[in-house]
């Protein structure tokens, strides 16, 4: 492997293909038997960043409820950061997540929001870390990776930026789109295995396991 190559690997823009990732201390379904069958190992993975890039108002949280909801029964805090819309509490509560164990924080500029996930990440306090931050540099993102993995923490980032196709140290990245019967996902990153086709994810409880 040449300096240039390994200089690639290092900041996680290609995943080597007979460097495959060690087993994850925590495997938890997702809920949807669909999305089980598209995620390595079966289901989101501790210490793996996901980015999922869909347009505001799309439902875009709606496929993390149930894992969330799981979640939600451990002493951990949910973080929340800059999220573009109060969380509608009724719909949570209804998909079993504990309100009480919600911690949202509305940072006030980009620095503020990688800070505060970096930190909720590597706190040992949060069972999970959700972000959504206004900008997007790979860099940083390599840090919420890393803080991700040291700590063997879930973490969810929705970046509010377009897709930017020329990699990303993340272990997972994934676009999303709206349908009349549900949600149309995509996995353009998937480490350990080969982006996937589209598919589509009934959002409804026949699809859930």
């Amino acid at each position: 492997m040449n300096q240039q190559l390994a200089q690639i690997c290092a900041n996680g823009q290609v995943w080597p293909a007979n460097h495959a990732p060690a087993a994850a201390n925590s495997i938890l379904s997702s809920g949807y038997h669909s999305l089980d069958q598209q995620l390595p190992g079966g289901g989101w993975q501790a210490g793996q960043l996901c980015e999922i890039y869909a347009a505001p108002g799309s439902a875009e949280v709606s496929l993390l409820l149930p894992v969330l909801a799981h979640l939600s029964q451990q002493l951990g805090w949910l973080l929340w950061v800059a999220p573009p819309a109060i969380p509608f509490a009724p719909t949570l509560q209804q998909a079993g997540i504990a309100l009480e164990r919600l911690l949202v924080v509305y940072s006030q500029d980009y620095q503020q929001t990688l800070w505060c996930m970096e930190e909720g990440l590597r706190s040992g306090q949060c069972s999970a870390v959700l972000g959504w931050p206004q900008q997007w540099h790979k860099t940083h993102i390599r840090r919420l990776q890393i803080a991700a993995s040291d700590s063997q923490s879930f973490c969810w980032l929705w970046p509010q930026t377009g897709y930017d196709a020329s990699g990303s140290p993340a272990a997972l990245r994934l676009t999303l789109e709206r349908l009349n019967n549900g949600l149309q996902l995509e996995f353009r990153k998937r480490r350990g295995s080969w982006p996937s086709a589209a598919f589509q994810l009934d959002i409804q409880a026949s699809d859930k396991v």
